[in-house]
């Protein structure tokens, strides 16, 4: 975990809306959730007198507190501006986490944010939440201020994010055991606990919370339990997303341990040492005894479903082929007088060399590749055309494709019009699931868009989906 300044937090969320006054902040330091932390009469955040050591996934720390700022009601936003003030010691560390509920269901957790970055969420969210983490071994930090600004969407965007169902994949796991250490949440083993641990705290939920769940399955048994805990070979390895913290090159759904330990990964070499037998995901002895697995057997092989990241699948459902992630097309509607041009439609054009397709985007399909910094080994173009006379807004949809790879940041388009020719470039990554507009140009009877695999980064997805031409 980073040591450096982790964030901060004196967690009121005043969310402005766009011509519209700040709402009034709500009252300070209200808790969702609050462990090992107090409030001065500054009003500032801080660790109490009597805060526990920290559980060893977060270094060697003699003070530790985690607080969970009550959730806040938000319009419904993809992005927040996260602005903070906070006074950090040596041997201290604090650090702010930020989230957004949509459907019923929290996103992970976007860890260590930095005073005033913009953070960009994989679903809309109408709930957004601070989580506070505070460190010492002498003098302790103290949070100042938060302040999240949601950035709205309209109900256009909206739409385009569907609900999926959770993905669910065949791994290895272990017996937790360690009854009475703590784990990253604050909890203390208790035997026969109910709860699993995953090697990220990007899905950490709150001590005593379930905003976290996972299904696990095996042999005909399922079990549904709270994710308390962090790892157990690494700290950074969210595999079940596909924009992973770490380790961006392997396939979405396999974990970093298994690739070091089956595929020679790495040398072989997790966060926290060799890997000497592959997990994913330590489970409480008393769900490890509910799934039907002996208790000598400290190590098996489950299917884990995520729960936090779509619907429901049920008991013992189909695990997926690591690399592998369905979404539902968005719903799009074509405005009267403008002109879409799809990737199956007559007014699309692609070099004839491999492409990979995908059941998602605005027709239930999309077109992708590889990018490539090197332009000599650039081969995958496409070309949308449409016959337009006039003004015209130019917008390119960029689908929400769970493929298993990282998508680009800067997919090189190229509008040509009336007037020449004009490049413009989008971070499909950030605006997945979403119309992004190319800008305002004048045709004189045919208007053309190109894009290529030829970006700034290198082994990234490329989506080629629709092109719209609006008067």
């Amino acid at each position: 975990m980073c040591n450096r300044v982790l964030g901060a937090a004196l967690l009121f969320l005043a969310l402005v809306l766009p011509h519209s006054p700040a709402r009034a902040q709500t009252p300070s330091w209200q808790a969702a959730a609050a462990s090992g932390t107090t409030v001065l009469s500054s009003g500032s955040l801080t660790l109490a007198p009597d805060a526990a050591p920290a559980a060893p996934v977060y270094g060697s720390y003699a003070r530790f507190g985690l607080f969970d700022r009550q959730p806040e009601s938000i319009p419904a936003a993809r992005q927040l501006r996260v602005s903070w003030q906070a006074s950090v010691p040596a041997a201290a560390a604090v650090r702010i986490d930020v989230r957004v509920q949509g459907r019923g269901r929290w996103s992970d957790w976007t860890l260590d944010v930095a005073d005033g970055a913009l953070v960009t969420f994989d679903r809309v969210g109408t709930l957004a939440q601070v989580r506070v983490v505070l460190l010492a071994n002498a003098a302790a930090p103290e949070v100042h201020s938060v302040q999240l600004t949601p950035q709205p969407l309209g109900a256009a965007a909206i739409s385009a994010f569907e609900d999926t169902v959770a993905p669910t994949y065949h791994i290895r796991a272990t017996r937790m055991g360690l009854v009475g250490d703590r784990t990253a949440n604050g909890h203390i083993i208790q035997p026969n606990d109910w709860f699993v641990s995953l090697p990220s705290f990007r899905s950490l939920s709150s001590k005593g919370g379930s905003e976290y769940m996972a299904r696990l399955s095996y042999n005909g048994r399922s079990v549904v339990v709270p994710v308390w805990e962090v790892g157990p070979w690494n700290i950074h390895d969210d595999y079940w997303n596909v924009e992973r913290e770490r380790f961006a090159d392997l396939p979405v759904g396999w974990p970093e341990d298994h690739a070091a330990y089956y595929d020679g990964y790495n040398g072989g070499w997790a966060e926290k040492g060799r890997v000497r037998f592959p997990t994913a995901a330590d489970v409480g002895d008393g769900a490890w005894l509910a799934l039907g697995i002996p208790f000598n057997e400290e190590q098996e092989a489950i299917d884990i479903t995520f729960l936090w990241q779509g619907s429901d699948p049920g008991p013992n459902p189909t695990p997926i082929e690591p690399g592998q992630r369905t979404a539902a097309p968005p719903v799009v509607e074509v405005p009267a007088g403008a002109i879409q041009v799809d990737t199956p439609d007559a007014g699309f054009w692609r070099t004839d060399v491999p492409w990979y397709t995908f059941g998602c985007g605005t027709g239930g399909s999309a077109l992708w590749t590889f990018s490539t910094s090197d332009a000599g080994s650039a081969t995958n173009t496409g070309a949308w055309q449409a016959e337009v006379s006039g003004d015209y807004d130019v917008s390119v949809f960029v689908p929400r494709c769970m493929n298993g790879k990282a998508d680009t940041r800067s997919a090189h388009y190229v509008v040509e019009h009336a007037d020449g020719s004009t490049p413009i470039t989008v971070n499909q990554a950030e605006h997945a699931g979403e119309w992004v507009s190319l800008g305002r140009y004048h045709f004189d009877g045919a208007g053309k868009v190109i894009l290529s695999d030829h970006t700034d980064d290198t082994w990234k997805s490329v989506w080629f989906d629709a092109v719209r031409w609006s008067p």
